[in-house]
C-alpha cells in the first residue's frame, strides 16, 4: 500500500480529511503521518502538542497499514 492507496481507502471509509495529515502541517488532535529521512513516521498530535503512540517505519506500507488500521478502529467510535 502506498499513501495514494491510502488516502483513497480512508475516503471509502468515511475518515473525514481534518482527522489525520500525511507529509503536511502538524496540527492538533490529528493522526500524523511523514516520511523523514526514509522513514516513516506515525503519531498521533494532541491539543497541546504532545507526540502520542509514536511509531517508526522502515516502508510505506507498513506505515500506511497502520494508520489504516488505527483509522478504521476509531471509525468505529
Amino acid at each position: 500500500m502506498n499513501i495514494a492507496d491510502l488516502v483513497k481507502k480512508l475516503d471509502e471509509i468515511g475518515v473525514p480529511k481534518r482527522y489525520y495529515s500525511i507529509n503536511g502541517d502538524l496540527l492538533p488532535d490529528v493522526y500524523i503521518l511523514n516520511k523523514i529521512y526514509g522513514r516513516w513516521e506515525y503519531f498521533y498530535y494532541d491539543e497541546k502538542g504532545n507526540k502520542n503512540d509514536c511509531k517508526s517505519f522502515d516502508t510505506e506500507n507498513d506505515a500506511c497499514m497502520h494508520m489504516l488500521s488505527v483509522l478504521t478502529n476509531e471509525m468505529k467510535y
